[in-house]
């Protein structure tokens, strides 16, 4: 039996002598069940018993010292040898046998007690069941993954986007919590569902947060959603079980990402409700099976795969459904950093318990670290558990961590044996150093070379390739002297920036990008976001110092004193209506999925398309839609698609789907004012003209942008055949199934803006793609955009001042949104990312 199960039933005990003291007449009937099985189960089967000749062996390692020296000087003969041998095997099988029995009775034991408690057991949740009440939808049960005593996982998925989901199920049975006591408990919950383990680093610190929260009234238990890091996640704990122990350098790197992870959570103000905010916070569950490992199965220059590891299970949710009899210790950082000690000598040793002794293994028996020969890793466990001097924080001991290696003398030096592997990675190591040598050394020979010829000739360097071998940052938290002072920036009120930085919900739920900024990285609580107004230029803001810096799109006409620095993309995407994928009358199979350049020209100029056969029993004539409450889309259409000379016929294009979008706005006003009529005509008249005046105004101050050009086009198609095909910004339109975006650009050329995995390989969407079941699977070509192969891809910057002092906010603030945490934000918000950012890391 391992500590763990002893200390879970002795804890069990302890609860429930404390309940039958709280609640005595309820526990008679119970206790007098499990006495009675007790009983029964002290009948003993003669199975597995040893027989009495076989404890021989045992016998031999019992004799005294003085007898077992004088029988090594002896020479064995092959067949003693051979006996000897078989005997310490049996010895072994059967020492494993015993174990697994009792571990066999133990189980059987705990699933009686379960049964015996009768009514207060609490159902496991069958499969296809729904659960709602949470802040983002249903969840569906899909399988069990686990059944804990207090604690379930479930594999679910989200009903809405059929995206997988974990579902953690804590139980509140009656035995150990009153009313009272689990109203406290689901309570709590709930203020803890918005929990942010994002703030200043989130996901770049692989810590895998909650995703919804649901506290259902009426039931015994609450449900924790989780979505998971990476499809091929594994526990720790079954990591060691598939694979046996990790290498000392693949426990590095075990250390110094959870390390990483730790410095974050001591040191960042965590959000622990709507309004509790916490500086720092411990993990107090740190241990094989809270941590979690995703292996990437690209190898590595030496043939090693990476991975990376997640953080999860903090005991701020699991020291919340114990018992009240259970008394809940203050986690401190310090002891995360000694469990992280123990995470790491056991995944040294491929094991948390001795395989012979069935006992918990214990860094502190010199013995159990027979097979670990890597001493200035053993020095630094040793650290962690306090064997020795112990570090004051996990900044501290990543720091050592990362220190270049020295030489280093135990107490009691080992001859360390080396593997062949390790001397050939030594070789390859070697070989890697002198070939960096080698052209560190060129490149300064050259460089040395070529002032000396402009030394001679008096003529210009020329001039060296822009090679940017910087690495990139991963996180707002890693970006330094941010301005902490007052600062102001600025964005058109009819831009993309505003809709991204003031929409709710876009990056985390009930937030905007903005605030989820100022709540992940502290330093920008002084910087304040204002929207220009319609006639202001914001470059002008920035020039005359009424905001520090800008955000806003590229220009080619930027004054002398301003620097624009790139921090992500966006473009215009051209639609039709997506109804079924399914459908032989699909408008996307009808244009192969694509529009060339002319033909939009053509199209939106004449209102024709030459040279195109719509599907059986649909209109040919088409009819056009236009953002028009969107001027930025409308204008980068004249820029991109006119190549900024507007003809005449798009004028009066505009000015004639301005007069059918008043029109249907008239006739659904008329059939509003019939229906309220016939709806209220119990109410007096005045009552009803107040009601259809408040109807009249929410139709018509109802903005004409992509999102009401959505629900036209499909409206159009389903109910009058229609063939409608519009444009928007890709930002506005992504990561919905109305409508299907066209391939653009020149005959022969078209670039989707919109890419999937097919088989392993990134391929651009097709008509066939079913854009709402597969909703999640396809994202934005980065690299069309980054090369400019869309043609309709802009740029957006950020500009600030050229001069060092006033333009340092808005250089830092581009610097943020360019690490690999602010990219990651900003395609969240359906922008265009400058590269390939992994979806958490």
């Amino acid at each position: 039996m391992r500590l763990t199960d002893l200390v879970n039933s002795v804890g069990s005990s302890v609860r429930e002598v404390t309940n039958f003291i709280r609640y005595p007449w309820q526990n008679i009937s119970r206790i007098a069940m499990r006495r009675a099985q007790d009983e029964y189960e002290k009948i003993e089967v003669p199975f597995g018993k040893k027989p009495p000749e076989k404890a021989q062996p045992v016998r031999e390692y019992n004799t005294p010292q003085e007898k077992r020296n004088s029988k090594a000087g002896e020479t064995p003969t092959p067949q003693e040898f051979l006996q000897k041998s078989n005997r310490v095997r049996g010895q072994i099988k059967e020492k494993e046998t015993e174990t697994a029995t009792a571990v066999k009775i133990t189980e059987t034991k705990r699933l009686v007690r379960r049964k015996s408690r009768g009514g207060e057991d609490i159902p496991i949740l069958p499969k296809e069941q729904e659960l709602r009440g949470g802040r983002r939808g249903r969840y569906r049960i899909e399988s069990l993954l686990k059944d804990g005593e207090r604690v379930r996982l479930y594999q679910g998925i989200h009903v809405v986007n059929s995206k997988p989901i974990l579902i953690k199920e804590y139980l509140l049975p009656d035995r150990d919590f009153n009313k009272q006591e689990a109203r406290e408990r689901k309570d709590k919950f709930e203020r803890l569902a918005s929990l942010n383990l994002k703030n200043g680093g989130g996901q770049d610190f692989r810590l895998v947060s909650p995703w919804d929260a649901i506290a259902p009234p009426n039931e015994k238990r609450c449900y924790l959603i989780i979505e998971p890091p990476i499809h091929n996640c594994i526990t720790l704990r079954e990591y060691l079980l598939k694979n046996g122990p990790m290498t000392p350098q693949q426990v590095r790197e075990v250390l110094y990402q959870v390390l990483q992870t730790l410095w974050f959570l001591h040191t960042q103000k965590l959000r622990i409700s709507s309004d509790e905010v916490q500086q720092g916070l411990a993990h107090g569950n740190l241990n094989l099976d809270s941590l979690a490992i995703a292996i990437n199965q690209q190898p590595t220059a030496f043939n090693e795969p990476q991975f990376f590891i997640y953080v999860s299970d903090l005991a701020l949710w699991e020291d919340l459904f114990k018992p009240p009899t259970v008394k809940i210790i203050n986690h401190l950082p310090e002891q995360d950093l000694k469990a992280l000690g123990y995470v790491s000598f056991y995944l040294l040793s491929g094991t948390d318990v001795h395989p012979i002794s069935n006992q918990p293994l214990d860094p502190k028996i010199q013995e159990h670290w027979d097979d670990i020969k890597d001493n200035r890793l053993k020095k630094f466990i040793y650290r962690l558990l306090e064997i020795d001097p112990p570090f004051k924080t996990a900044f501290e001991a990543r720091q050592a961590l990362k220190a270049p290696a020295q030489e280093e003398i135990m107490d009691a030096p080992e001859e360390v044996f080396v593997e062949p592997d390790e001397i050939e990675k030594s070789k390859n190591y070697a070989i890697l150093r002198g070939l960096l040598k080698f052209l560190a050394f060129g490149l300064i020979a050259w460089f040395l070379w070529q002032i000396i010829l402009y030394i001679l000739r008096a003529k210009p360097l020329p001039k060296l390739p822009d090679l940017d071998f910087s690495p990139k940052t991963c996180c707002l938290v890693e970006v330094d002297k941010v301005p902490t002072v007052p600062v102001t920036y600025t964005t058109e009120a009819d831009g993309i920036w505003n809709y991204v930085l003031s929409n709710f919900s876009l990056v985390s739920y009930g937030k905007s990008l903005d605030q989820e900024l100022k709540e992940r990285e502290p330093r920008l609580a002084n910087y304040t976001f204002n929207t220009a107004k319609q006639d202001v230029d914001v470059i002008e803001e920035v020039r005359a110092g009424r905001a520090n810096f800008a955000l806003t799109s590229y220009s080619d006409k930027l004054p002398d004193d301003l620097q624009q620095e790139e921090v992500a993309y966006d473009g215009l995407v051209v639609f039709v209506a997506f109804s079924d994928n399914k459908r032989d009358r699909s408008i996307p199979s009808a244009l192969d999925g694509k529009i060339t350049l002319n033909q939009l020209r053509e199209l939106y100029t004449t209102g024709n398309l030459e040279n195109w056969s719509p599907p059986a029993g649909i209109k040919k004539e088409i009819k056009l839609y236009m953002p028009l409450d969107n001027p930025k889309a409308i204008k980068l259409f004249e820029q991109l698609v006119f190549k900024g000379e507007t003809p005449n016929e798009f004028i009066d294009l505009k000015q004639k789907v301005i007069r059918e979008v008043i029109e249907e706005k008239q006739k659904i006003s008329e059939g509003v004012v019939a229906r309220i009529n016939e709806q209220y005509d119990y109410k007096p008249g005045w009552q009803r003209q107040e009601i259809i005046e408040k109807k009249r105004r929410s139709l018509y101050e109802k903005k004409i942008d992509e999102s009401y050009i959505l629900g036209e086009i499909l409206k159009d198609f389903e109910q009058n055949q229609t063939v409608g095909i519009g444009f928007g910004l890709l930002s506005r339109v992504f990561n919905q199934c109305a409508v299907y975006p066209l391939a653009v650009g020149g005959k022969g050329r078209e670039v989707q803006a919109l890419v999937q995995k097919v088989d392993g390989q990134i391929k651009p969407i097709e008509p066939t793609t079913d854009l709402c079941n597969d909703k999640g699977s396809y994202w934005p070509d980065v690299e069309a955009f980054n090369s400019e192969r869309y043609p309709l891809r802009y740029r957006l910057v950020v500009v600030y001042p050229k001069d060092t002092q006033r333009g340092e906010a808005g250089r830092k603030f581009a610097e943020l949104l360019k690490t690999d945490e602010g990219q990651r934000l900003l395609g969240e918000a359906g922008l265009v990312t400058l590269r390939k950012i992994s979806q958490r890391k």
